[in-house]
């Protein structure tokens, strides 16, 4: 029964930010086993926050920020970063340092509230069209997925969850939908497949 409840939050995204925060475990961002470059992209947020990259080893304390804090210089729109080869899901950690809280790309909070969200088309952000210097330096990369944060938990002060307070891009990356466990499209496939063999035993014995 959680399926349907996961389809409901990414048609929820698609092609506007978020009015909420999503509660059932949104896309994933998994590396294709070659160069992952990351870009920074956008950021709208008044705190303090750094970028980092827990999983798969070895990690980066700090990849990008969006303010000077903790020994790392404020970031600008376009800045790079070579993260090396990278296959499997990669987690990536938001620190916000203004508040206290660290959030990653693949668990929720305290609260059960995911704080990234993972796409291939930058327009579910809501944050109009990318700049085209940016746009023109994406289109170079392969396999171009952005992740977008929110930075503040549902306390005080309050989080509006639009998950654009922080852009990413990262190349030679893609989507994954609840990884380990069969996606909807997958199980119907497996069904009918199953009830296809069903008939066909049933036909078989039929004529014997």
């Amino acid at each position: 029964m959680k399926y349907p409840m996961m389809i409901a939050a990414v048609v929820a995204v698609a092609g506007s930010a978020m009015a909420g925060p999503i509660t059932s475990q949104p896309p994933q961002i998994s590396g294709m086993g070659g160069d992952v470059m990351a870009v920074y992209v956008f950021a709208d947020a008044a705190d303090k926050s750094i970028l980092g990259l827990t999983n798969p080893p070895p990690g980066i304390a700090q990849i990008f920020c969006n303010h000077s804090t903790g020994g790392c210089t404020a970031n600008t729109p376009g800045d790079t970063m070579d993260l090396g080869n990278r296959s499997g899901v990669l987690t990536f950690t938001l620190d916000n340092t203004t508040q206290g809280h660290t959030y990653d790309t693949v668990n929720p909070d305290s609260d059960g509230n995911y704080h990234a969200w993972v796409t291939t088309n930058y327009a579910d952000f809501g944050v109009g069209a990318l700049p085209s210097a940016i746009a023109t330096q994406l289109a170079a990369l392969p396999n171009v997925t952005f992740v977008g944060f929110e930075d503040r938990n549902a306390e005080k002060p309050v989080s509006d969850w639009d998950y654009n307070d922080l852009i990413f891009a990262f190349s030679n990356t893609a989507p994954v939908h609840n990884p380990g466990v069969p996606e909807p499209l997958t199980l119907s496939l497996m069904g009918v497949g199953l009830l296809g063999a069903f008939g066909l035993r049933r036909i078989k014995s039929k004529k014997a």
